[in-house]
């Protein structure tokens, strides 16, 4: 079960007899994937297995088994996917698992195959020696740089092995032999295959070099020598994030990086001619964990969460754009680049603006361009057909998707920009008054909270916010994409207010969102990954450090929810003394504990209202919370100050797909359970409690 979307998250594949044929991931965000072929598109492979497609009905059926799991030595590389993308040379078909190994970047070791009789036979590999456990037995031992300890010991840290090695079966028999195998004491990053069959390292050492075939066997298999590795860039560097460390070249000397070499920011792509760099495109959120931190685009161009390659160039049959490379985005999309680094487009929409792959029925034809592939997306692939169309992979569901318009790409004409020194004045003028309008519109960084005296003052929880007036409103989300991935709807809109009265703390909450509480409550602690919630983050205790980079007695966080039409009101206190069983929120890479989470329902108030418009839409959807001082610990006073934040959270009634916060806008993952779980006080604003006439 995948922490997710709980569904499975492995699919066996057997023969009738009882023999493996292959296991993957799938269905669900690491399904998918599966590549056309470019010479023959009524062929498409995927795991093994090769599809026979017929176009003019859409039907599709297995037509042959061409690779099976852990039948060759080069498919028991460390976390090797099957060979799956399809490279002709010399007039021979053969396959690569370059793509389709690393769900998030370059694949640290990549094997080749010819296809032999339907089968597939490996040739060749390339990589980080101490991913391959054949090549840490005995008999190997003698083809490693002197000094290096092959690693025999399955626990020790393969990582640090500075070696790299390229393996081609010169005797042609499918197997590997010692005598077969060159390393070279250097650290490799992840490795791809050019259409000609070259290795392209995107770091071997501070390099990045391309391993072309010397020559081939005349059973087609490609020779290689590492002595002859041509240098693409100087300067290579690792990855900033889970995402990038790939190349790619073209036949007239362009190479193009995921990882930009120095002297650029590594947090971006680059590309170079002739091993000269010419140009860098920047990309802030670089890799899957980088895009949790990510806000949603809010300009053409913006990338986020770059992760790994879509395959190699398509070049488009017309137009000015030349060689186009794509790369994934963790957020549900995929961006379109020419070799000289000019962006041409981004596919499909960001997950948190988008609409869902959910339409009640797929038609042939329609167009996706309002659509996202979701966060997580592993898996797409690119490919251009004989014909010079250009067909996607949509990756989670196995869809092919066409993509038109790129023969209409047209190149702006050479022209000069004259930039005087009153130019240069009033751009940094402007930029002073765009953050003071930035300032302004946000507020002051502090949230004034009215304490109104006595039980009669108290706003009625009802849902309507007419008894709010005078309220010092928070800046929740105000941002130009549609709600609820409605092509009616309007930009958000939400704001938000506290107030104090008689033994109570109230909230009001501005949207346009009448659905924003759907929920399905799945998790019974976790509300914030099923759905829509309210969300009060309290620092009760006024003496804690306000930088406090980790949560004290006091921090606490109320999540307000409705399921099945019921309230639900959690409260998750990160630090009570003496706890000894605190409550675990674990993902693969680490786990968060709250010393308890409190289920106060029962004493919390909630009601909603709707205003409509006259297409009975609506216009405004209103709600009011309340919940006892003493549930929080909170005793405010006429001029007290603590930590605090207000937001919501929006989801589809089944997972959470958005998070936003008047103060702490670090807050977009909704991928990471700890990270969801996480109180931090050190971002929240402040609330400053005043008592009102």
């Amino acid at each position: 079960v995948t922490e997710h979307d709980f569904r499975p998250k492995r699919v066996s594949v057997w023969t009738p007899d009882g023999k493996l044929i292959r296991a993957f991931y799938g269905p669900g965000r690491y399904g998918g994937g599966g590549t056309l072929d470019p010479r023959d598109t009524s062929r498409f492979y995927y795991d093994g297995i090769e599809f026979k497609l017929d176009w003019a009905t859409g039907a599709n059926a297995p037509a042959a088994i061409f690779y099976r799991d852990g039948q060759d030595e080069v498919g028991n590389q460390s976390r090797a996917g099957p060979p799956e993308a399809p490279i002709y040379v010399g007039g021979r078909q053969y396959m690569t698992n370059c793509y389709n190994s690393n769900p998030t970047g370059g694949h640290p070791t990549v094997g080749v195959w010819l296809m032999r009789d339907g089968v597939a036979v490996p040739v060749a590999s390339c990589g980080r020696a101490g991913d391959w456990p054949l090549l840490r037995t005995d008999a190997f031992k003698p083809r490693w740089p002197a000094g290096v300890d092959p690693v025999t010991s399955p626990k020790a840290d393969r990582s640090k092995q500075a070696v790299t090695f390229v393996w081609a079966d010169a005797n042609g028999d499918g197997r590997v032999q010692p005598d077969e195998v060159a390393m070279t004491p250097a650290a490799g990053g992840g490795v791809t295959v050019g259409p000609d069959l070259s290795f392209l390292l995107a770091r071997l050492g501070d390099r990045a070099v391309r391993l072309a075939p010397q020559r081939f066997t005349p059973q087609g298999v490609p020779l290689y020598d590492l002595a002859a590795a041509q240098t693409l860039a100087e300067g290579a560097q690792q990855p900033a994030s889970s995402g990038g460390d790939q190349a790619l070249v073209t036949p007239d000397g362009w190479a193009v990086l995921t990882v930009a070499p120095k002297p650029f920011a590594r947090e971006g792509f680059a590309g170079l001619k002739d091993g000269v760099p010419m140009w860098s495109y920047p990309s802030l959120w670089p890799g899957l964990h980088a895009s949790h931190e990510a806000p949603v685009p809010d300009r053409p161009g913006e990338v986020i969460g770059s992760t790994r390659l879509l395959g190699g160039f398509v070049t488009p049959r017309a137009g000015d754009a030349g060689p186009i490379w794509c790369v994934n985005g963790n957020e549900g999309t995929a961006y379109l680049f020419t070799a000289d680094g000019l962006f041409v487009g981004r596919l499909f929409q960001d997950s948190r603006a988008g609409k869902p792959w959910a339409m009640p029925r797929a038609e042939r034809g329609m167009r996706l361009n309002d659509v996202t592939l979701h966060d997580e997306n592993f898996y797409p692939s690119i490919a251009q057909a004989a014909d010079g169309r250009v067909y996607l992979c949509d990756g989670a569901r196995t869809s092919l998707v066409r993509v038109d318009g790129l023969d209409g790409v047209r190149r702006l004409p050479p022209t000069d920009l004259a930039v005087s020194a009153a130019d240069l004045a009033a751009a940094a003028a402007w930029r002073v008054e765009a953050e003071a309008r930035r300032q302004a519109a946000r507020g002051t960084g502090t949230l004034v909270v009215s304490v109104r005296p006595g039980t009669a003052a108290a706003p009625v929880v009802d849902g309507r916010l007419d008894d709010w007036a005078g309220a010092d409103w928070a800046v929740v989300d105000r941002r130009g994409t549609a709600a609820h991935f409605n092509s009616d709807s309007k930009p958000y809109d939400v704001t938000a207010a506290v107030a104090v009265a008689g033994d109570r703390l109230y909230a009001a909450f501005r949207t346009r969102e009448p659905d924003l509480l759907a929920n399905s409550g799945e998790v019974p602690n976790a509300p914030f990954k099923t759905g829509g919630c309210l969300d009060l983050m309290i620092g009760a205790d006024a003496a804690a450090d306000p930088k406090r980079p980790r949560p004290a007695a006091g921090d606490q966080r109320l999540l307000v929810t409705r399921v099945g039409g019921k309230t639900v009101a959690l409260l998750y206190r990160a630090v009570v003394p003496g706890t000894k069983d605190p409550v675990p929120f674990s993902s693969p890479w680490r786990t968060v504990t709250i010393d308890r989470v409190e289920d106060v329902s029962a004493d919390v108030r909630l009601a909603g209202a709707v205003d409509p418009d006259e297409k009975g839409k609506s216009r405004t959807a209103t709600y009011e919370l309340s919940v006892p001082l003493a549930r929080l610990g909170l005793t405010p006073t006429d001029g007290m100050a603590i930590k605090g934040d207000v937001g919501v959270l929006r989801g589809d009634g089944a997972r959470t797909t958005q998070r936003a916060y008047w103060s702490n806008k670090a807050t977009a993952i909704t991928a990471d359970v700890p990270s969801e779980a996480e109180l931090t006080p050190a971002l929240w604003g402040r609330w400053q409690f005043r008592t009102t006439p």
